[in-house]
C-alpha cells in the first residue's frame, strides 16, 4: 500500500468532481445507464417536484444521453433493480442493497412511532396487522382503496388509519411502493416484490452497517470533507461522533484516502477505488451540463462554495419577495466549473420549453461556443420531456 500523501489543488479537486459525477457514464446504453450511473454514486435524492422532471430523473438525465424517464420508471417498477427508500433523505437506490439498510429502517420506524404520538395517532396500531394483511391479499393496492376511518387529524400527514399504518409498514420495509403515477403511490409486500431479499441479513451489528454506509456516502459525493452539512445528513452519520471514528477506520484499513486540498485546513475523503480518477485529464469543454438542484455533487453548499467558488442555495421554500434567483434554478457547469444558473419555465406536454431567466456568474463571460453548448443542452432537454426547445431560448442566453 503506498502510504504517500496525497496533495491536490482545488483545480484537480475540481477537474476530479466532474469526472467522477460526469465522465464515462454519458454514452452508455440505455440498457446499462442506469446500473452504470448507480454503480458510481450509489443513491439518489427523490423530491417529487416536477418543474423539467423531478431530481432523480435530472440526475440521471445530466449522467448519460441515452437514459429516458421511462428508464427510471422502469427500473424501479418493472424490473425492480431500484426501490424508493430512506438513506439521504428519502431516495432510490439498488433493490440489492435493501437488506443494507435494516438499521435505517429500525430507526426509522423509531422515529415514526414519535410522529404517530406527537399527532396522537395511537390508535392506528390496533390496525397495522388488518392493513398489512390486507395489503397481502389485494397488493398492489392505493392507500385510498384500503377500508379505512379515520384517526386523529394535525393538519400534516394522513388523516385515516390506513394512511399512518402503510407510512409506518413502510418504514418497517414489510412494504414497498409497487408503483407511482405521479406521486400517487401503490403498495406491495416486500417479500412479493423484492423476493428473498425482504429477509436477508447482511450485517452482524451496527458497527459492521457503519462501517459500509459512511464509505458508500462518500462514494455518493466523490470527496467528502468530515464535516457536518449536507454531505452526511440522514440517520447515525449526520454529527461527528457518530462518522469521525468510522472514517478514521475505514482510513486506517485503506478503504478510504485522505486528500489534502490546498487552501483547505480539513483533509477531504475519497474511496480508494476512485484513485485513479485524481490523475485523469480535465474534463473536455464539448458539453453543458444543467445540474439538479438535488444533485449529490452539490448536497455540500459550502463544500461547493468552497472548491468551485459558487454560492448556491435551492430557493423553492423562500418567499418569492426574498429569492435571490428562482424557484426552480438548474446550475450550469462547462469544462470544470459553475458558470452560471438559469430558471427553466415550468414544462408542459403541449407547449415548447423555455427559460424565464439566467445568471451568469461575476467572473465569466458567455462566448458564442458557451451558448451553443447550453443551447443544445436545453433542446436535449426537451426532448427528454418530450416537447420542442423554444427558438428563442438561444437569444435569450445571448442578451
Amino acid at each position: 500500500m503506498n502510504d504517500t500523501p496525497i496533495e491536490i489543488t482545488k483545480e484537480q479537486l475540481r477537474n476530479f468532481y466532474i469526472n467522477y459525477h460526469f465522465g464515462g457514464l454519458f454514452d452508455l446504453s440505455e440498457q446499462t445507464a442506469i446500473d452504470g450511473i448507480m454503480d458510481r454514486i450509489q443513491t439518489v435524492q427523490f423530491d417529487p417536484l416536477n418543474v423539467v422532471g423531478r431530481n432523480a430523473e435530472l440526475v440521471m438525465f445530466s449522467r448519460n444521453a441515452n437514459v429516458t424517464r421511462e428508464t427510471l420508471y422502469n427500473a424501479l417498477y418493472r424490473d425492480r433493480t431500484l426501490v424508493d427508500g430512506w438513506d439521504k433523505m428519502m431516495s432510490i437506490f439498488p433493490s440489492r442493497f435493501f437488506p443494507h439498510f435494516r438499521h435505517v429502517r429500525e430507526q426509522s420506524v423509531h422515529q415514526y412511532e414519535c410522529v404517530m404520538a406527537w399527532r396522537r395517532q395511537q390508535d392506528c396500531y390496533a390496525y397495522m396487522d388488518d392493513t398489512f394483511a390486507y395489503i397481502q391479499e389485494h397488493g398492489p393496492v392505493l392507500v385510498t382503496d384500503i377500508p379505512s376511518q379515520k384517526t386523529n387529524n394535525c393538519n400534516w400527514g394522513p388523516s385515516k388509519v390506513a394512511g399512518v399504518c402503510c407510512e409506518y409498514l413502510w418504514n418497517a420495509g414489510k412494504i414497498c411502493v409497487s408503483d407511482k403515477k405521479g406521486v400517487v403511490k401503490y403498495y406491495d409486500t416486500t417479500e412479493k416484490l423484492l423476493g428473498d431479499l425482504a429477509a436477508q441479513t447482511v450485517f452482524s451489528d451496527e458497527h459492521e452497517f457503519l462501517l459500509w454506509y459512511v464509505k458508500r456516502r462518500i462514494a455518493a459525493i466523490g470527496a467528502v470533507w468530515d464535516k457536518n452539512g449536507g454531505a452526511w445528513l440522514g440517520l447515525f452519520i449526520e454529527k461527528g461522533e457518530g462518522r469521525t471514528p468510522i472514517i478514521n477506520e475505514l482510513t486506517r484499513r485503506g478503504e478510504l484516502l485522505p486528500v489534502h486540498v490546498d487552501g483547505e485546513k480539513t483533509p477531504f475523503y475519497i474511496c480508494r477505488e476512485a484513485r485513479e480518477l485524481l490523475d485523469a485529464p480535465p474534463p473536455a469543454r464539448d458539453r453543458a451540463i444543467l445540474i439538479a438542484p438535488l444533485d449529490n455533487m452539490i448536497w455540500d453548499r459550502k463544500l461547493t462554495k468552497n472548491i468551485f467558488g459558487f454560492d448556491y442555495s435551492w430557493e423553492v421554500y423562500v418567499p418569492a419577495a426574498k429569492r435571490k434567483f428562482g424557484y426552480y434554478v438548474l446550475p450550469i457547469v462547462i469544462g470544470n466549473r459553475f458558470v452560471g444558473r438559469l430558471e427553466p419555465a415550468q414544462y408542459k406536454p403541449n407547449e415548447k420549453l423555455t427559460i424565464k431567466n439566467i445568471w451568469w456568474e461575476q467572473d465569466y463571460s458567455p462566448t458564442a461556443a458557451d451558448i451553443d453548448l447550453i443551447t443544445a443542452e436545453l433542446a436535449r432537454l426537451a426532448r427528454f420531456l418530450g416537447v420542442e426547445l423554444d427558438t428563442k431560448v438561444k437569444d435569450m442566453l445571448s442578451y
